[in-house]
């Protein structure tokens, strides 16, 4: 009985709950927003509706420059200076943007005092559009709201303020170097004809041409200046300093109107591509922050900055551009080696049968292929560590001689000849040329002790 009493209770409390449920959602109901009252459109102010072709110049005075743009069949021209190349693409759309100016917001229908919102007495800025009909109209931008989500704004002629977006007013607040082309004269910086690099001492490097007897390199390129005989370039360091180079090479900023830039007095950096194309920066001081440097480029009528890094280029060293083999020959030019040192020498024939078969003789004797061909790879890898500074005249006989004779198809010879410089270093000479490159005493007493248990 007491369980059947209880069921009876628990239905009914179930159904006045399913009544409430219901009356109360009866009433949410008929108290929800309309679809129509959520999506109820934004009022639009309009302050400027114009075809741009209805323009014929745009005056902006802001508190970084002053500048009138003029419109013609060509594009937009700066009055001040016609031959300073502007941007077409962001002029074009600056002209836009102040030819369809809108405002999401009205602050005030009849501004009393302009004054709290920076518009007078002179405001963040002012742009003037002269129309083509003769007419102009006067947009003033003041300053920022407290919110930070635009520009204060009115139109000549309308006593109403607005709210102009940030994003939109930016355009007529910032610098007239926004607007101005940044492109450079292009150039293939991999790929060279001639570069000039005018350092302490000026590096002239063109591509690589036989120039003695059994001429060989594994560089394309090749230095003719500074050093009296041609040195081959190191195609990784080259590649290393034009890419350097390649990464800075754009505008920054353009210098004002009577800046000490230096650039008269300055170094230059010639570069010709395989194309054809050339290009000549002259440098010159720093910027005061030390970021950048003031530069001229051939081809353009104005000067610029660039990164500070660019000017790298210049502090490159010759002997970081060489190629450090001391006489690099390629073994299939060879009828024969001679190394001499002291009283030791050691004599390294070579008596090739087709393009890659050949026999090998060490001291008169027959040797293994492979073991020579290792051999001739020590010999061949000499390096020269550093220029010798200031002159040097050798005296006497060379301490180390490496002499290589030619085979039929590559005749002639060369002679690298190696004289104490102090106890560290060998002064080279190569073919008579007065040396210029110094290697240490080292490498070659290892090389001397490598031929005295070569068993070939």
């Amino acid at each position: 009985m007491r369980k059947k009493k209880q069921l009876l209770i628990a239905l009914g409390v179930l159904l006045i709950l399913g009544a409430a449920f219901a009356l109360l959602s009866g009433k949410g109901g008929d108290e929800a927003p309309s679809e129509a009252a959520e999506s109820a459109p934004r009022e639009i102010f309009t302050l400027t509706d114009l075809a741009e072709d209805e323009l014929e110049a745009i005056r902006i005075e802001n508190s970084l420059d002053s500048y009138t743009l003029l419109r013609g069949e060509g594009g937009y021209t700066l009055r001040e200076n016609p031959s300073i190349r502007m941007n077409p693409q962001s002029v074009s759309s600056l002209a836009f943007v102040i030819c369809n100016l809108k405002s999401y917001e009205k602050i005030e229908e009849a501004a009393g005092n302009t004054d709290e919102y920076g518009l007078s007495p002179e405001p963040a800025a002012r742009v003037t559009l002269s129309l083509t009909d003769g007419s102009e109209i006067l947009i003033s931008i003041g300053s920022s709201a407290p919110s930070g989500s635009g520009y204060y704004t009115m139109r000549e002629g309308d006593s109403a303020v607005y709210l102009l977006s940030s994003y939109t007013a930016s355009d007529m607040l910032n610098s007239l170097d926004l607007l101005r082309d940044r492109t450079l004269p292009g150039v293939d910086f991999q790929n060279p004809a001639r570069v000039t690099i005018g350092g302490e001492r000026e590096i002239d490097i063109v591509p690589y041409f036989p120039y003695e007897a059994l001429s060989s390199s594994l560089s394309t390129l090749l230095m003719v200046k500074p050093y009296r005989r041609p040195v081959a370039v190191s195609t990784q360091n080259f590649s290393e300093a034009m890419e350097a180079l390649a990464t800075n090479y754009r505008i920054v900023s353009f210098p004002a109107e009577g800046t000490e830039t230096g650039i008269d007095g300055g170094r230059e950096f010639y570069f010709k591509d395989a194309g054809e194309r050339e290009l000549t920066i002259r440098f010159g001081n720093k910027t005061e922050d030390g970021g950048e440097i003031y530069c001229r480029i051939s081809g353009l009528d104005e000067d610029i900055t660039m990164p500070a890094a660019a000017a790298s280029i210049l502090d490159v060293k010759p002997v970081e551009m060489a190629d450090r083999f001391v006489r690099l020959v390629g073994i299939d030019q060879v009828s024969e080696m001679q190394v001499t040192y002291g009283d030791e020498t050691w004599t390294g024939g070579i008596e090739w049968i087709d393009e890659e078969k050949g026999k090998f003789t060490f001291q008169g004797e027959s040797s293994d292929e492979k073991a020579f061909k290792k051999m001739y790879q020590e010999v061949l890898y000499l390096l020269f560590e550093g220029e010798i500074p200031g002159s040097f005249t050798p005296e006497g006989k060379p301490d180390f001689t490496l002499k290589y004779t030619g085979d039929i198809d590559s005749p002639g010879t060369t002679t690298a000849e190696l004289y104490s410089y102090d106890r560290e270093f060998y002064a080279i000479s190569i073919d008579g040329f007065p040396p210029e490159f110094l290697i240490g005493k080292y490498q070659i007493e290892a090389l001397v002790d490598y031929l005295r248990d070569f068993k070939g």
